[in-house]
């Protein structure tokens, strides 16, 4: 593995360093972004992150991603929906340096500032929010805010939906669970936190299935298929 680029700042120290094909992004030890052009399914907890679009019959048009990170998410969401208008709002702006000069992130409108205060600004209606918010404390990462569910839906079109990488926030989760009609979780094997999946719109397992197995990288009938997760209905 080696390290091409690194940075101190007041509070934090940040590397880039790529492992042969693939690119990585770490904040004080915390490895924030990982993405490989060769294999845009890692079998990591961020495939599930670009799951959520495929419980919708159509692809999504509007979306906005809360935290950008390096930018991996973002390459998923083009390579699968090349049509998507994306905005990003990233509060670290070394992030949003590493993510267009390392990870090419190009195509998408970044909005450098607070997720949240965005969200109470915004007057714009996305089709799908996703939101990835995490900061870091000695070495783990660390959700800072709590879910808040008025600014979400404030966000999202009447049938919108939303997607939330979730480590225990429990109280945040139940209020968003009753908010919306049906709601999905994600779990990936080897990691604690899951993606939640909610909408006011019926969401069928059964036609989530038929789209992932429009994509060969996504279809878990084939062996090459790297993909890992767990799919449940939230009660």
């Amino acid at each position: 593995m080696a390290v091409i680029y690194q940075k101190h700042t007041a509070d934090c120290h940040y590397e880039v360093r790529t492992a042969g094909s693939s690119i990585r992004l770490y904040s004080n030890s915390v490895l924030h972004t990982q993405y490989n052009p060769n294999q845009v399914i890692s079998g990591a907890i961020w495939d599930l992150l670009v799951l959520p679009a495929f419980f919708k019959a159509s692809s999504p048009r509007k979306v906005l991603l809360l935290g950008l990170g390096g930018g991996a998410l973002v390459k998923m969401i083009q390579y699968f929906f090349p049509k998507a208008q994306i905005d990003c709002v990233e509060l670290d702006p070394q992030h949003i340096y590493i993510a267009k000069r390392f990870f090419k992130i190009s195509g998408v409108t970044i909005h450098q500032g607070d997720a949240y205060e965005f969200l109470k600004k915004n007057r714009k209606k996305f089709d799908w929010v996703i939101d990835d918010v995490f900061g870091h404390l000695d070495g783990n990462p660390l959700r800072q805010t709590s879910l808040n569910d008025t600014l979400y839906t404030r966000a999202l079109t009447y049938d919108g939906l939303l997607s939330i990488n979730i480590i225990d926030d429990v109280e945040g989760h139940s209020s968003l669970k009753k908010q919306f009609k049906q709601g999905y979780r994600l779990r990936h094997p080897l990691y604690e936190n899951e993606v939640c999946v909610y909408s006011d719109e019926l969401l069928s397992r059964e036609a989530f299935d038929v789209n992932l197995q429009q994509h060969k990288l996504l279809d878990q009938r084939y062996k090459t298929c790297r993909l890992q997760f767990d799919l449940a209905k939230l009660k």
